[in-house]
Formats: structure tokens, C-alpha cells, sequence
């Protein structure tokens, strides 16, 4: 045994993650989990890795899930559900987890940046013209800036 800590293995994990080597990633954040399993941080980035360098799906949605149902405010975990979604080749599933991390970190750079690469955008604000029209336009521009969350599906104004 090498003697590391569950929380020095899932900072090499989060490390590994960025430089994009996920092998290595794998293995430190599976080192992490191993030790403390009921952790929601190691648990997240572990079902992360495992969906998406492990190919095992359906535990890295097991594994996200829990982790949301035991913190279900931090962003980052909706984000890794939610990548483990579009691993799966599941976009409507991501676009939704994406939009649910959103109610509570609204200003989320990775999960905004995700939704655009998904392709994900607004209704018009007048449905029955084209979203090019110069109106459609300027009252998006207008209203989501001034009044953000107004056309919201269910939200409250």
C-alpha cells in the first residue's frame, strides 16, 4: 500500500482530470472512493470516470445520482451526471440534469458552456416568429437580461 489518503488520491484524480488522463484518474479517484465510500465528492468524480473511461454506464449513473441525493446543491456533480448522460449518447437526459444544476449555481460556467456545446437554447420569446427575426431578437436580448427566468417553464414570477 502506497500510504496516500483518500483525499491526496482524489486530488491527483481532479489533477489527472485536467491534464485529460483519465487511466490515471480512474485509478486515484477509485483509491479515493475505496476509502470513504459515503464521501458525495469522490463518489461523483469516480462514477464520472467509471462511465466514461471504465465504459461501466450504468454504475457512473448509479455512483453521480447518489452523490447529487446526498449534496444535492453543488453544480459540479449535476455536470459530471450529466456528462456521463452525454457519454451515453443521452442529450435530452444531460440537457435536463444540466438545467436542474443550473436552479442552484445559475451562473455555472461548465455546465453553461456544456449546454451550448449540446447545442441547448431558449424558446423565442415570440414563439410564432422565427428566433432570426429582429424582434425575436431584441426582446430576447432584452428580456433575459433585464428579466432573467421570466419564460421559464413552471418557474415562478
Amino acid at each position: 500500500m502506497s500510504g496516500e489518503t483518500a483525499s491526496e488520491n482524489f486530488n491527483a484524480g481532479m489533477r489527472f482530470l485536467k491534464e485529460e488522463n483519465m487511466d490515471r484518474a480512474l485509478r486515484a479517484f477509485e483509491k479515493a472512493w475505496k476509502e470513504d465510500k459515503e464521501n458525495a465528492e469522490y463518489m461523483s468524480y469516480y462514477g464520472l470516470c467509471k462511465a466514461v473511461r471504465g465504459g461501466e454506464i450504468g454504475l457512473g449513473l448509479e455512483l453521480c445520482t447518489r452523490a447529487i441525493k446526498k449534496e444535492f446543491f453543488k453544480a459540479e456533480f449535476y455536470q459530471n451526471l450529466g456528462r456521463v448522460y452525454m457519454y451515453a449518447g443521452n442529450k435530452k437526459g444531460a440537457i435536463k440534469v444540466f438545467l436542474k444544476g443550473l436552479k442552484f449555481a445559475p451562473k455555472d460556467e461548465g455546465i453553461n458552456k456544456l449546454l451550448i456545446e449540446l447545442g441547448f437554447r431558449n424558446k423565442p420569446v415570440i414563439p410564432v416568429l422565427d428566433r432570426s427575426n429582429l424582434l425575436n431578437k431584441a426582446l430576447g436580448i432584452l428580456f433575459r437580461r433585464k428579466v432573467p427566468g421570466l419564460f421559464k417553464k413552471g418557474g415562478k414570477h
